[in-house]
C-alpha cells in the first residue's frame, strides 16, 4: 500500500527459498540471512560478495541448497559447514577461498566441481592440504607484496651459462683459425659415421 510501511518480522522466519542471484550485490554476506532457520535454498551465485563465509551459515540446519559460487568470497571454509546434514546440492567454486575442506562432513561428499576455482585442498579434491603455519604464510607475504618471489640466481646462472657456453665456443672458433678447422674436420668426422 503506498504511504504505509510494512512489516515483515512476522513471516521473514517462514521464507524458505532467497535466490538473489545475479544481482551484482557487492560487501560481505549479511549475517542476518543466518538467522533464517527455515531456508531450504539460498542462491547468492554470480554476485561481487567479498569477505569471509559467515561461521553462523551453520546455523541453517533446513538448508538443502547453498550456492556462493562465482563471488570474491575469501578465507576458510567454515567448520560449521559441517552441520549442514541435509545439504543436496552445495557450490563455492570461483571465489578465492583457502585451505583445507572440513572433514568428516557431507560436504566432502561433492563433485571436485563444486570448489573449483579456488585455493582449497583436501577431499573431495585431488591436492592434499600441506600443513602451513599461519604466521609462516604472512610473513612470507609480506616479504615479497604477496606475490611470487624472482629466483635471480637462477636467471642469472641461466644467462651466464649461455653466454660461456654458447658465445665463448663460436667466438673462440670465429676467432682461432686452427681451432676453426679443427673442429669442423671433428665435425666432418662425425657425419661419415
Amino acid at each position: 500500500m503506498k504511504g504505509q510501511e510494512a512489516a515483515y518480522e512476522s513471516f521473514l522466519g517462514l521464507v524458505m527459498l532467497l535466490d538473489l542471484s545475479s544481482n551484482k550485490f557487492s560487501g560481505q554476506i549479511p549475517s542476518e540471512l543466518t538467522t533464517l532457520h527455515k531456508l531450504k535454498s539460498l542462491n547468492l551465485s554470480r554476485n561481487q560478495l567479498t569477505g569471509e563465509i559467515p561461521n553462523k551459515i551453520g546455523d541453517m540446519k533446513s538448508l538443502e541448497s547453498l550456492d556462493l559460487s562465482v563471488n570474491y568470497l575469501s578465507g576458510e571454509l567454515p567448520m560449521r559447514l559441517s552441520g549442514l546434514n541435509f545439504l543436496s546440492s552445495f557450490n563455492v567454486s570461483y571465489n578465492n577461498l583457502t585451505r583445507r575442506i572440513p572433514t568428516g562432513t557431507q560436504i566432502q561428499s561433492f563433485n571436485e566441481s563444486s570448489f573449483i576455482g579456488n585455493k582449497l585442498c583436501g577431499a573431495p579434491l585431488t591436492n592434499d592440504c600441506v600443513h602451513v603455519d599461519k604466521s609462516d604464510t604472512t610473513s612470507d607475504q609480506k616479504e615479497d607484496g604477496g606475490s611470487h618471489k624472482v629466483d635471480w640466481g637462477l636467471i642469472v646462472s641461466i644467462a651466464l651459462g649461455f653466454i660461456i657456453g654458447f658465445w665463448g665456443i663460436v667466438v673462440s672458433l670465429m676467432l682461432n683459425r686452427s681451432w676453426r678447422i679443427t673442429y669442423f674436420r671433428l665435425l666432418k668426422k662425425l657425419i661419415k659415421v
